[in-house]
């Protein structure tokens, strides 16, 4: 599945990379944790992180890739309660980590079926979503800030329907991968792959200082200055002078 031996045209590792970005978008937990800023302001850019972490330890060079199914599940979970604060009692990211590893496996045997199923499910569940009229995790990046009251519980109910539509579709009764053809080409795998998880960049944010860091001693509160009644004086802001 080396990038080396195949054309950009025809390589599997970009189906993978599609099918990579689909189960984290239909993913009901990171959605919602992006969604609702979970993971501060910079929610968006850590799921980010997490797709550009994947691709790093799943990258197609090899076979085999750097990192086992049990240390994948692990470092999703733990991922998760670190960055977002969420603790995956659903066990979500078993489910997660075994597709990303079965699409990985077919991938670097040539066969991009699964892979591309799982893009199909996510985009049909994403259509299905627009023409319900609930509100989408996934925008394009020029949304307005008024869809953000829209009703929680419906959205809740869009993203499990999306999550089982998945995995009702990439598996069959029996737990044995689909063999569903799809007309998914590398060209579209590859624009798919290469868009923004969850809506587009994020936005500009005002300079804060840095987090006090654990076990970092709380910086010393400056002392008030004593006037000669033995008042504290108060320090304002100066303004305009007064005519």
């Amino acid at each position: 599945m080396s990038a080396e031996e195949t054309s950009p045209n025809n390589n599997p590792y970009t189906s993978f990379q599609a099918g990579v970005t689909a189960t984290l978008r239909t993913w009901s937990a990171l959605k919602t944790a992006v969604d609702q800023s979970w993971g501060g302001t910079d929610s968006t850019a850590k799921a980010e992180d997490l797709r550009r972490n994947i691709f790093v330890h799943f990258d197609g060079q090899s076979p085999n890739p750097k990192m086992t199914l049990y240390e994948l599940e692990d470092n999703l979970g733990a991922y998760m309660e670190e960055e977002f604060g969420v603790v995956l009692e659903d066990e979500s990211e078993r489910e997660v980590a075994d597709l990303i590893w079965r699409m990985y496996e077919c991938c670097a045997k040539g066969d991009c079926t699964l892979a591309n199923q799982v893009v199909m499910n996510a985009i049909q569940a994403e259509e299905q979503l627009k023409g319900s009229g609930v509100k989408s995790v996934i925008k394009n990046g020029h949304d307005d800030d008024d869809d953000d009251d829209d009703d929680d519980e419906d959205d809740d109910d869009a993203m499990n329907d999306n999550e089982d539509s998945m995995n009702s579709s990439t598996t069959t009764p029996n737990n044995e991968t689909a063999t569903i053809p799809t007309t998914t080409t590398s060209s579209s795998a590859l624009e798919y792959s290469s868009g923004y998880l969850f809506g587009g960049p994020p936005k500009p944010k005002k300079e804060l200082p840095p987090p006090r860091q654990l076990g970092e001693a709380e910086p010393e509160k400056p002392i008030p200055e004593i006037d000669d009644d033995g008042f504290a004086m108060v320090v304002t802001k100066k303004k305009g002078a007064r005519r």
